[in-house]
């Protein structure tokens, strides 16, 4: 709460003759709570404020603006929203889902607008999986480099780590577009490159790229909008039943 509020209240208190403690009792609170209000340490609640107005015989914008005109209210309320929008961002991938950045608050939104709740349970789960996995990737690369006396290949493990973190992901979110393709191919190409001399013809590899995402990016679409369809008939049918 700002210091305009909080002398605002504590010269209503004045005004209508009550002490903190007085003021206190009809609250139903303590005088410490009062007083911080007053130094602006915190704010009345709402049931609070309400109380307050009744008491003081005011409405809750005279309680809390002092004497601002009906202008000046909507003034300063056209102010806040445009100061709330200054402080949001949003970004919208292919798929129509947006992650949005608003008064410092992140949210995920589907193609529909709606706020996709964050699953604790599946980011905990790829977590492990993904520690487990950079794990293992780095006890491969030393054990391959000097065994094999392969420092000069066995870095392409760190181009298909990424790559087999991805295959997870695609599996929970039953995408296969999430899975990191690229990165399989030019950790692939990178390899049979340099312990086979490949490089020619196998550049080709990177042609299936595009062909891969022409492919299952359909695939994805079709299964997330039937998905989508089958939750609203569950939504649906939840509604009939009550």
């Amino acid at each position: 709460m700002n210091i305009e509020i909080a002398n605002r209240l504590q010269k209503l208190r004045k005004e209508n003759g009550y002490s903190q403690e007085e003021l206190a009792d009809k609250l139903g609170i303590s005088r410490q709570a009062v007083s911080k209000w007053e130094r602006a340490e915190s704010s009345p609640d709402t049931d609070n404020l309400i109380i307050l107005a009744r008491l003081y015989n005011m409405s809750l914008d005279e309680l809390l603006y002092d004497n601002e005109t009906d202008d000046e209210i909507r003034e300063r309320t056209i102010d806040k929203e445009e100061n709330n929008k200054k402080d949001s961002l949003s970004i919208t991938d292919d798929e129509g889902q947006t992650l949005k950045i608003e008064n410092g608050h992140l949210k995920a939104l589907n193609a529909n607008g709606e706020e996709v709740k964050f699953d604790k349970k599946k980011a905990a789960i790829l977590s492990v999986i993904d520690g487990s996995i950079a794990l293992l990737t780095l006890t491969a690369y030393l054990l391959w480099s000097f065994l094999a006396n392969a420092w000069y290949v066995s870095w392409v493990l760190w181009i298909l780590m990424p790559a087999i973190m991805s295959i997870a992901e695609a599996i929970m979110k039953k995408q296969f577009t999430k899975f990191v393709y690229p990165l399989l191919v030019t950790a692939v190409y990178c390899y049979l490159g340099m312990e086979f001399e490949l490089w020619h013809p196998l550049w080709v590899l990177f042609i299936t790229i595009p062909i891969y995402y022409v492919i299952f990016e359909p695939i994805d679409k079709y299964v997330l909008k039937s998905k989508e369809l089958d939750e609203d008939e569950d939504e649906d049918e939840d509604e009939d039943e009550d």
